[in-house]
This record gives C-alpha cells, sequence and structure tokens, in this order.
C-alpha cells in the first residue's frame, strides 16, 4: 500500500491555512489563489528540501496582479519537520534598468 502523501492535496491544505490567515477568501473567477485587499496571492507549499522559482511563475504572479489592480504576493511554505512550517513571504517587483 503507498502511503505517499498527495502533493496537490497538501498544497490545497497549505492554500486554505493561509487564506483563513489572512481573513479572505479566493474568488472563484480569480486567476491566483488568494486575494486580500491590494494584494494577489499565489501560495505553493513544498516537503522536499528546496523549491525552485522560475520566472515563468513570477510573471504570471506579476501579469495577472496587475490585471486585477492588485500588488503580487507569493508565499512558499516548506515543511521542516512534522510540527514545523517555514513560511517565506515574497513580494515581487519589477525593477528597470
Amino acid at each position: 500500500m503507498n502511503h505517499r502523501k498527495n502533493p496537490r492535496k497538501t498544497g490545497n491544505r497549505f492554500e486554505n491555512k493561509c487564506q483563513k490567515s489572512i481573513n479572505s477568501g479566493a474568488l472563484w473567477f480569480s486567476p491566483l489563489d488568494l486575494n486580500y485587499k491590494n494584494y494577489s496571492i499565489e501560495a505553493k507549499y513544498t516537503d522536499k528540501k528546496s523549491y525552485s522559482i522560475k520566472l515563468d511563475l513570477i510573471e504570471k504572479i506579476w501579469e495577472k496582479s496587475l490585471e486585477m489592480n492588485k500588488d503580487p504576493l507569493l508565499i512558499i511554505g516548506m515543511k521542516r519537520n512534522d510540527t514545523q512550517i517555514f513560511t517565506l513571504r515574497c513580494e515581487i517587483n519589477l525593477e528597470r534598468k
């Protein structure tokens, strides 16, 4: 019998935890995970030792947030052990040279 956790379910639980912590619900028509006041939020979770952030993800969050006139925010949860999760809140800014 396979006892591996389903990554989608684990990610959804983290997303729900983020949603409760900011006292807001995602709208059904929202292209990103959560909306809160001035922020459009994408929530990601891993129980691995690393998480790779690719330019495609940053561009998706940036573009969808601008379409909704909100500031983009990426929240990443990384499991440390069975009782601890590190949470990173990353604001996304575009700087021009």
